[in-house]
């Protein structure tokens, strides 16, 4: 085989996955020609080794490729100011590609720096106006810093179907919600992403039944039972099974954008979701057993969540259940576990008995505090008007509008945010001693 056809077989591994055959192949054309440029670029990328790549760039220092690349290789092995650096060769080098200044607004958004990345994320969209993760990046950075009405027309963008991470796309014959009267019209509102999302959006079926519509909600199983509670909403039921006739739909995301909702019209009543009355109350009397003040608590969220911009997502909003020992030391406090398929020694376990949020919301409602890593218990307890104090990463989710302590979503909520990406120890330091100085009130 001549050297091309090599590298085309290569080129073929790369894309299919097989990094090892595409690397041997590689380093086999290197044996004929070790100057070949694109060669150490590929094989850099195919091994994961930054030296390949600095072997390409002594070649060639103004390949803006080769920078991107290294710029990725940084970042995934830890060292984000070098990789920032990279990325703002290739940017100079080639002004007029998106890429580069997308993957520099990401690494910004990691280091906390949402206005730098939110002009970043903007320039690249200009440059390449159709990608929908640009736009999707540029919605997210806007609704962090509370820009929601240019925010949530961005946001709209995670709906094309080539978008990362994209909800699966849903075909009805009745049209998608413009802004029609809906006086006398049924709505279906169904959600597409997270379970909290869920929880979070579900706020909007008031505003939307107060414009005169039937609003049927469709959600999974686990929420139709709490999501019946929720106010303007007429019926709910779960994803999967038939539905009833219905003039308009909308994923359920979307609605703020419909809305024309802001900050300052943001609905924020709550509690908007109610458990069970009779459970809580059993729940209430059941929990009486236990002495002090009774804390729920939820260190990690769901696994599978992959993000377009973080494939470690829900590793870095998680928190090792040991790095929680200073809470456990607190005298007077009594600690329920909230989490799913997960224990530990310190915290009373009765998730085993829920079968779904209704479940979960009864046994919260007999808690005096909840505190959570950034996934749906925090939601659910936000939208039941319990008091809730939220572990958040350093970046942090758009949601909770950059470092702000207060969250304009749930008014019960405390954020704690890390001051350093995976840097939990002063979050547990403020919350340990918050929750001393809550100890010392209810004595």
């Amino acid at each position: 085989m001549t050297p091309q056809d090599l590298f085309s077989a290569a080129v073929d591994h790369h894309r299919a996955g097989r990094l090892d055959e595409a690397g041997a192949l590689y380093r086999r054309i290197l044996v004929f020609d070790p100057q070949q440029v694109a060669v150490w670029n590929h094989l850099g990328l195919a091994s994961r080794t930054e030296r390949a790549i600095g072997r390409a760039l002594r070649l060639a220092p103004a390949l803006a490729e080769g920078h991107s690349n290294l710029a990725a290789l940084l970042r995934a092995s830890g060292a984000v100011e070098r990789a920032v650096e990279s990325l703002r060769r290739a940017a100079v080098l080639q002004p007029a590609l998106a890429a580069p200044l997308n993957n520099l607004g990401a690494l910004e958004r990691e280091r906390g720096r949402i206005g730098p990345a939110a002009e970043l994320f903007g320039r690249a969209a200009i440059l390449s106006p159709g990608n929908p993760d640009i736009q999707c990046n540029l919605g997210a950075a806007l609704l962090q810093r509370g820009d929601y009405a240019e925010g949530w027309r961005r946001h709209e963008w995670r709906l094309h179907p080539q978008a990362q991470n994209a909800p699966a796309p849903r075909s009805f014959p009745q049209p998608c919600w413009q802004g029609e009267d809906l006086a006398g019209r049924t709505i279906l509102l169904h959600a597409e992403q997270g379970l909290g999302d869920t929880l979070q959006f579900i706020r909007f079926a008031a505003p939307i039944a107060a414009l005169g519509a039937r609003v049927v909600v469709e959600a999974p199983a686990s929420l139709t039972r709490l999501l019946e509670t929720a106010p303007g909403v007429t019926e709910v039921h779960p994803a999967g099974e038939r539905l009833p006739a219905f003039d308009f739909h909308l994923p359920l995301m979307s609605a703020p954008h419909r809305l024309g909702v802001t900050l300052e019209t943001l609905p924020a009543e709550t509690p908007y979701l109610r458990a069970p009355a009779d459970r809580a109350e059993a729940w209430r009397e059941r929990l009486s057993n236990w002495p002090g003040v009774k804390v729920g608590l939820v260190w990690t969220g769901n696994p599978a969540l992959k993000l377009a911009w973080s494939a470690d997502a829900n590793a870095r909003r998680s928190i090792p259940p040991e790095r929680l020992g200073p809470l456990f030391d607190i005298p007077g406090v009594t600690f329920f576990s909230l989490q799913k398929d997960e224990s530990v020694p310190e915290a009373i376990d009765f998730m085993g008995e829920m079968e779904d949020f209704a479940d979960t919301a009864a046994l919260v409602e007999a808690l005096d505090l909840v505190i959570s890593v950034d996934t749906s218990v925090a939601h659910l307890a936000g939208a039941l008007n319990k008091p809730v104090w939220i572990l958040s990463r350093f970046d942090g989710c758009w949601r909770w509008l950059g470092h702000r302590a207060d969250s304009p979503w749930y008014p019960s909520a405390r954020l704690f945010h890390q001051p350093g990406k995976d840097d939990w120890t002063p979050v547990v330091e403020k919350i340990s001693t918050a929750l001393f100085e809550m100890m010392k009130k209810t004595h």
